[in-house]
């Protein structure tokens, strides 16, 4: 026999049944088409931003693309050399980040002469010549690996 029911042989609490787990499953569909749709404009409104955000910088690049011609052009212009420029550019940039360096070990040095000051001199009964050994491997550690800020 058929698990099947038909016309002639459902009742009234099976056909209950059915219209139920029938508004249930149009009401899932209903469910996800709406989640569908949801999502849709989601990803839609991000990939307008995101095409708007990717124009707006091919824009600024021809602007400064664009600047940059005339800089050069300019420069040529007034006898100068866009090349000799750029070179000097290199130069003081190197020079800043060795300044940066030479900073940072000097604050380094002056951390530690703060720390030392505060710490006082050598307890008693303490080497003296240890103690500045001591000092100059602090002092040398300070200024042999300036920290990256």
């Amino acid at each position: 026999m058929s698990d099947r029911l038909t016309v002639d042989t459902i009742n009234s609490d099976q056909l209950d049944a059915l219209y139920d787990r029938l508004a249930k499953a149009e009401q899932e569909a209903d469910d996800s088409v709406a989640a569908a749709s949801r999502l849709a404009v989601l990803v839609g409104k991000r990939s307008e931003k995101a095409e708007k955000a990717a124009k707006r910088q091919s824009f600024r690049a021809d602007i400064a693309e664009t600047e940059l011609r005339t800089l050069r052009a300019g420069l040529r212009a007034n006898g100068a050399d866009p090349t000799q420029i750029q070179n000097l550019w290199a130069q003081i940039s190197l020079r800043n980040r060795q300044w940066r360096v030479e900073k940072q070990r000097a604050e380094a040095a002056d951390a530690l002469y703060e720390q030392w000051v505060k710490a006082g001199p050598p307890p008693l009964g303490t080497s003296v010549s240890r103690w500045w050994d001591a000092r100059l491997i602090e002092l040398r550690a300070a200024l042999d690996e300036p920290k990256e800020s």
